[in-house]
């Protein structure tokens, strides 16, 4: 894989992450940056390979970073960031920008469409360098609403 040449400093982008203490967090591929900010606010820093399917715990990690940088099924990739995720948790999918995507790497749009159709919603965006950002999901809190109806009429009418 292909590391960016540039990410932006820790100390900038780790308080934007919401990581949670006292639930673990994890980190996909990618690299050591974050590392030791994120380990010390959440208490446990576990790292895999960005192979899939990922070799964690279901429902356990309350921040996934996930460095999406280099040849994976989009797909697969979203129904197992969400799998390892706790449910109050958030997941972060790192992405090259549209100008410097590599070959065989999943563009913005292929993880959007995967992730979504889990359920989650995206609700941030975080530039991390010149090269690459970050989408940030969480699980929808209130389900959709019905479609609206036809008004009824006011009684006596």
């Amino acid at each position: 894989m292909t590391a960016p040449r540039t990410m932006r400093a820790a100390e900038e982008v780790v308080p934007k992450l919401g990581v949670k203490p006292g639930l673990p967090a994890l980190r996909v591929g990618g690299t050591r940056t974050y590392d030791r900010p994120i380990e010390h606010l959440a208490g446990q820093l576990d790292v895999v390979d960005l192979r899939l399917p990922l070799r964690a715990k279901d429902g356990r990690y309350g921040l996934v970073l996930c460095f999406a940088l280099a040849e994976c099924d989009p797909r697969l990739l979203g129904r197992e960031v969400v799998r390892v995720a706790h449910p109050d948790g958030a997941i972060w999918v790192v992405v090259w920008k549209k100008d410097h995507l590599l070959a065989g790497a999943p563009s913005w749009e292929q993880v959007q469409e995967a992730v979504l159709a889990t359920g989650w919603v995206d609700n941030k965006v975080l530039s991390l360098g010149e090269q690459v950002y970050a989408t940030r999901y969480v699980r929808r809190r209130r389900p959709g609403k019905p479609a609206l109806r036809e008004p009824k009429p006011p009684p006596g009418r």
